[in-house]
Parts: structure tokens; C-alpha cells; sequence
């Protein structure tokens, strides 16, 4: 047996563990200067760096082709199954599995940005996307007016929301069936309805679950070299619905549709769809903003470069007479030094004196003295985005428990005096029922929803690549791409790395691209 051997896994391993060293050696870095991180004089990267750097490389290097050759021999033979006959059955028990920790949490759990939809359903365009925004906000101005209180409405769109997200999530199972047999489908099944995290996702009042269906959905449609009966209309209602559900919706979508007409040869007909779709997602939205002659919140696009710019000003590095004039303008100094953290940006861009309009009307400026600034201190512009987007590039084994899961129960008590904090906090519905019971099913769903950090989850999923492009099935490797494009827009815009919402999608495309590593069949494999 040979040690040494210069095939695919240790070529492709080799590019692997170039990347994969600065990520664990700067986990353990930061993690290690823990809060020091934000004080002047301490400096994230050194040149002594390198040597452990390179420690590391050959530490990868020499491990990791191993392990993929061991990895390679799992996959086995898919047994296909035809037949939906207990689709509706399946999908109607993950529905009602759900409805009781509904109940728990009446009218739905939530956050304080569901709130912010409900109380000002045309204004949240300026910072989400109009369509969730309008259904729940509207609403609850419907239920209050009829019923005296919003509670009844925002249960029966929960309700709704939830039927669809189990639906989606059944119609995935009974397609892993037909494709790849009926035991993963039904492990995926038991994982999709039992899992409390899938479950939580779907009774909140949140966009994310369903974003994450929708991102699952392209999973599959991508996994496909050609589409089945009806598929264009499901593509298109996928990508239809990451534009209307989030605001990096679009970027993702028009990456996953280039990436399908280059590489799978798509019919135009869907690249026409999506751009009726693209319409659709975006004309609305534009007409109410307009109308009102309001204007989307440039900080929300901003969020990397004001945390550069903020960590240049914290470390006492070099800027122009014209930044600093800027920046003081925008926040003083004082209050820009006293809101910095470097794992999220929202604390200057929400302080009360942070001047957003101002800064949408000086976009220019803005921009010019990032890029001074930035050309003045690249290492220091480099640590600032480090920070930014550590929990999206990270190794630590679990998430961070920001925004992760939903407890918050949005009745009219409750949402009073809801602040911020309360996104991570449990608080139960006012819906008749046992106390013990009640509790029991709201810390179920609520503290038993824990899963991988989402750092860790990136290189998962590019292991799995690595995987696929190692045993002859590199044209299932596109599957990976609604994930590592949503990962892509939040290693660029992210607010707060560490919100675990925005990588949930990740708890939904993992077991899908485990199961096919194990049972998929690449065109590779099949003209072996």
C-alpha cells in the first residue's frame, strides 16, 4: 500500500486545505482574543501567522486524501421508488405534528421584525422585501379592526404558512423517493418532521423557512440534468420566492439560473420565467416605495463597509481630514467607538443618532471614502470583514444562538413592549391551555432547536463537493450552489454573521447533499 499517491482526492485536497488552514487557524485566533478583539493595538493578523499556516497546510494535506478515499467507498446503489400514494398522508401528519407547539406559542412565534411588518406594513419596504411585509402587516390591521385584536389573523397565516412549508418539505421527500429509493426518503422524512429546529421554522412568523424551502428546492432542481413534467413552473416558483422573501433573494437567483442555462443546458422558456419573475418580485415593491417617495435604507447594503470604516476608526488608523468628516457626521466619534463590535455592525447603524438619511443621499461620498480608507489600511479593512462574517467561515461545532430559533410568542400582551432582545427569548401564547403542557411544547420547540454553526456547515458543504468532484459525480456539484450563493451574499452584505436565520437553509440542504453523495448517480459514474 502505497503512502503517497497523486490522484484526484490528493490533488483536489491539496486546493481543499489551502483554504481550510486560515479558517482553523483563525477560528482559533479570535476565538482565543475573545473581546480583545475589539480593543486598539490588537491586531488579528501577523506575519508570524504564516508559519502555522503552513503547519497546517501539510497537516491537511496529508490527512485529508486519506479520509476522502475512505469516504469514497460509502455511496451505494439508489433502489427507485415510484408512487406517491401516501404523499397526503405524510404531508398532513408533518402538519399537524406541528400544530400543538403552534398552539403552545399563539398566535405564532417571532421577532421583533415580524413586529415591525405588522405595525407599518407599506414603510417595511424600505427594509425588506414588500410581499411578506403587506400580508402580515395588513393583516393584523385587519384583525384588530374586525376582531379587536391581531392575534386570531396571525394565527391563520402561521397556519397557512405552515401547510405550505410541510408541503414543500413532503414534495422533497417523495422526489428523494422516486430518485433515490425509499430508505433515505424516509430517514429525510423523520428528520424533516422531528427535527425541532424544521419544525420550529415553520410555525414562526419569520420569512426564513420559507426562504430555506425555496433554496431546498433549487437544491433539487439543480441535482436534475433535465426537469420532469411541470417543472419550469416549480423552478420558476423557487426563485420567485427567494426574491420576494429576502432581500439578497436576487443575487442568489440570478446566480443559480446563470450557473443552470451555462451548465444544464436550460430551455429559454425558463430563463424567460425567471425574468417575469424578477418582474414580478420587484415592480411591486419599487411602485409603493416610489409612491411614497420613500427610498430602500443604503445601510442595509452597507453593512461590511461601515464595519471597516468602524474598525479603522476604533484601531486608530489612517484616514482622510474629508473620512473623518464623513463619519462624524453620520455618528460622532464618541458614540461610533462606544457602539463597535466586531461581530456585528447593527449597533451603529441602529444607534438613534446614526444619520440613514443622510447617508442615502450621500451614497457617492460614502463610497469614495471607503475606498480611500481602504486602499490607507488593507490589513485593517481585511480584519473588519474577519469579524464581520467569522460565524459564516468559522469551525466552531455549534451555532451561536443569535436568531436561531423562535419562542417569542406575538399575542397583544406580549408585543407591548417587545425589544430587540426578545428575538432570543422564550415567552408563551395566551392560547387555553394546560400550563404544563403548554410549557413543555413551547421549550421543545424553542430550547431543543440547536444545530451546526453555520461556519462549520460552509465547509461541509464544500467537503461534499469535494466529494462529488473526487468520485466521478461532478454534475451533482451544482446542487451545492443555492447554498454556497447564499453563504456568497452573506460573506458580502452580511449585518450580523452570527444570526443563524439567515444560514438556516443549511438544517434543510445538508441532508440532501448527503443523500446524494450516498445515492445519487452522476453522469460520470453512469458511462463508467
Amino acid at each position: 500500500m502505497k503512502l503517497f499517491r497523486w490522484d484526484v482526492p490528493c490533488r483536489a485536497s491539496l486546493v481543499f486545505s489551502l483554504f481550510l488552514s486560515p479558517a482553523a487557524m483563525y477560528t482559533y485566533k479570535i476565538d482565543c482574543m475573545g473581546d480583545k478583539v475589539a480593543e486598539a493595538g490588537n491586531e488579528i493578523l501577523a506575519l508570524q501567522d504564516g508559519f502555522i499556516l503552513l503547519l497546517l497546510f501539510i497537516l491537511f494535506a496529508a490527512v485529508l486524501p486519506p479520509f476522502v478515499r475512505l469516504c469514497l467507498t460509502m455511496p451505494r446503489s439508489s433502489e427507485k421508488s415510484r408512487g406517491r400514494r401516501l404523499f397526503w398522508p405524510a404531508f398532513f401528519f408533518m402538519a399537524f405534528w406541528q400544530l400543538p407547539f403552534l398552539l403552545a406559542l399563539y398566535p405564532a412565534p417571532g421577532m421583533n421584525d415580524t413586529l415591525f411588518m405588522m405595525e407599518n406594513p407599506l414603510y417595511g419596504g424600505v427594509q425588506f422585501p414588500w410581499l411578506y411585509s403587506l400580508v402580515y402587516g395588513y393583516g393584523a390591521l385587519l384583525g384588530k379592526h374586525l376582531l379587536g385584536s391581531r392575534e386570531p389573523v396571525i394565527f391563520l397565516l402561521s397556519l397557512g404558512q405552515l401547510f405550505l412549508y410541510a408541503y414543500g418539505l413532503t414534495r422533497i421527500v417523495f422526489h428523494v423517493k422516486e430518485r433515490q429509493g425509499e430508505v433515505p426518503a424516509l430517514l429525510l422524512y423523520f428528520y424533516f418532521t422531528f427535527l425541532p429546529m424544521v419544525g420550529n421554522y415553520g410555525i414562526a412568523a419569520v420569512r426564513d423557512g420559507l426562504f430555506s424551502l425555496a433554496l431546498a428546492g433549487c437544491m433539487v432542481f439543480m441535482a436534475e440534468e433535465t426537469g420532469g413534467r411541470g417543472t419550469s413552473i416549480f423552478w420558476s416558483l423557487s426563485l420567485l420566492s427567494l426574491m420576494l422573501l429576502r432581500s439578497n433573494g436576487f443575487f442568489i437567483a440570478a446566480m443559480v439560473m446563470l450557473v443552470s442555462l451555462v451548465l444544464q443546458k436550460r430551455s429559454r422558456k425558463e430563463a424567460v420565467l425567471f425574468l417575469l419573475a424578477a418582474a414580478l418580485a420587484f415592480v411591486p415593491g419599487k411602485a409603493i416605495l416610489s409612491y411614497h417617495d420613500w427610498q430602500p435604507l443604503f445601510q442595509e447594503s452597507m453593512a461590511i463597509p461601515l464595519q471597516q470604516m468602524g474598525r479603522v476608526l476604533v484601531m486608530g488608523g489612517s484616514r482622510s481630514e474629508e473620512t473623518i468628516e464623513l463619519m462624524n457626521h453620520l455618528l460622532p466619534e464618541e458614540k461610533w467607538k462606544k457602539d463597535y463590535s466586531p461581530a456585528t455592525v447593527d449597533f451603529v447603524k441602529w444607534d438613534d443618532d446614526f444619520k440613514r438619511n443622510d447617508l442615502n443621499r450621500e451614497k457617492g461620498a460614502f463610497l469614495l471614502a471607503w475606498l480611500d480608507t481602504g486602499i490607507r489600511n488593507p490589513g485593517l479593512y481585511m480584519e473588519g470583514w474577519m469579524t464581520e462574517t467569522y460565524a459564516l467561515w468559522n469551525l466552531d461545532p455549534l451555532d451561536h444562538g443569535v436568531q436561531s430559533r423562535f419562542g417569542w410568542a406575538l399575542s397583544d400582551e406580549n408585543t407591548k413592549h417587545m425589544v430587540p432582545s426578545d428575538n432570543d427569548m422564550l415567552a408563551l401564547g395566551d392560547f387555553p391551555m394546560p400550563f404544563g403542557l403548554k410549557s413543555f411544547l413551547g421549550n421543545y420547540t424553542y430550547s431543543g432547536s440547536h444545530f451546526l454553526g453555520s461556519g462549520l456547515c460552509l465547509w461541509i458543504t464544500l467537503f461534499f463537493c469535494l466529494l462529488f468532484y473526487c468520485g466521478g459525480k461532478k454534475d451533482l456539484i451544482p446542487a451545492a450552489l443555492p447554498l454556497l450563493a447564499n453563504t456568497l451574499t452573506l460573506l458580502v452584505s452580511t449585518p450580523a454573521s452570527a444570526v443563524f436565520r439567515y444560514s438556516f437553509a443549511y438544517v434543510l440542504g445538508l441532508p440532501l447533499l448527503f443523500i446524494l453523495f450516498l445515492y445519487g448517480n452522476g453522469e460520470d459514474e453512469k458511462h463508467r
